[in-house]
């Protein structure tokens, strides 16, 4: 009996009770940046993201003209990843790359310098395709209303939306999606007018549910939590999307503790089935994440200039993104002044 006892305490960080497996945690649960794992290797999107995702340094950060990125190996040697100039087409890569590759590293050194009204312009060589099959499919669904509704007029009023307009909508409580299918050019609404007055109630509204299913659109007077009747999105989800078009992570990373505090809040408030689709993004994210490299424990301390060959001496219209697989940091420096120093880690 001694001998099972002593068993059962030997084994109490393991288990949660004596025979209980620990409870694992949900798949939509953060994960941790674990800096005790070291890092091997390091994309230009993983040198970016802090960057984009951080209020705080994007604000340090206004006013430049030009970033540069760079990765050390262990060994010490220096490869340069690309440099963007603001409002530039073009960018500077330090390799040979394929014509696809070298827009998706343009479209991530330029999220640090320009920002277009309409979020679908940084992707439209990515999404264009996707958008034409959205938008004839929006125009077959307006012309069926318009032969189902003779006494209304059928107009689009909401095509696409800007970031400014979007922040505006949520303040207001009119929208719950930090990212929206607006923002991407993969969504619409539509508005009934009559005598020239646009008509508020339900009634013809509902037949957009009824006609979205032959064009293979999702309409949002199903949404759960947050009925929108006039809306209609051609993805189930920002889960669905991503499965298609994963390297679009990059804009909703940002808003990952956003996503995952509303989940939290509406779990305490008993009301966790109107989060599904918020719970269903996270795990995609987390699947991601999941031991890819990550930026924890920032600070400003410890961390000198690097010395760059053939690189200009940088001014304050310079931001140099250092990554250093030797001393296991990723560096942002505006001209000679270190913004902020990130100590590496893994996604656990």
């Amino acid at each position: 009996m001694k001998r099972f006892i002593h068993f059962c305490l030997f084994f109490g960080t393991i288990f949660q009770a004596c025979g209980q497996l620990p409870q694992a945690l949900p798949g939509w649960e953060a994960l941790r940046c674990d800096s005790t794992q070291r890092v091997s290797t390091l994309s230009l999107y993983d040198l970016i993201l802090p960057l984009y995702s951080t209020d705080s340094i994007r604000e340090k950060t206004i006013g430049v003209n030009r970033v540069l990125a760079f990765v050390a190996d262990e060994k010490g040697t220096v490869r340069f990843l690309g440099s963007h100039r603001t409002g530039s087409i073009a960018d500077s890569l330090g390799s040979p790359t394929t014509p696809l590759d070298s827009i998706q590293r343009h479209t991530y050194l330029a999220s640090a310098t320009d920002e277009p009204i309409y979020l679908y312009d940084r992707w439209s060589w990515l999404l264009n395709t996707t958008r034409e099959v959205f938008l004839a499919r929006r125009d077959s669904l307006v012309d069926s209303l318009r032969r189902q509704l003779p006494n209304y007029e059928v107009k689009v009023i909401s095509d696409l939306r800007s970031a400014e307009l979007q922040t505006k909508l949520l303040g207001r409580g009119r929208s719950m999606a930090p990212i929206s299918f607006h923002q991407l050019g993969l969504a619409a609404d539509l508005g009934f007018f009559r005598r020239g007055r646009l008509v508020r109630n339900a009634g013809p509204y509902e037949a957009i549910g009824e006609l979205t299913p032959y064009y293979q659109l999702i309409w949002g007077g199903n949404f759960v939590g947050f009925v929108d009747p006039p809306h209609f999105q051609l993805y189930k989800n920002a889960a669905v999307f991503l499965r298609d078009f994963p390297m679009l992570r990059f804009e909703f990373e940002p808003f990952y503790e956003n996503y995952l505090r509303r989940v939290r809040q509406k779990i305490e408030n008993n009301r966790e089935h109107e989060v599904e689709d918020t719970k269903a993004l996270l795990m995609i994210l987390n699947e991601f994440r999941q031991q890819m490299p990550c930026a924890c424990q920032g600070d400003s301390l410890n961390t000198s200039l690097p010395q760059l060959a053939k690189v200009p001496p940088l001014t304050s219209e310079d931001v140099l993104i250092f990554g250093d697989l030797r001393s296991q940091r990723l560096s942002f420096w505006r001209g000679n002044e270190l913004l902020i120093s990130y100590r590496l880690g893994i996604w656990q």
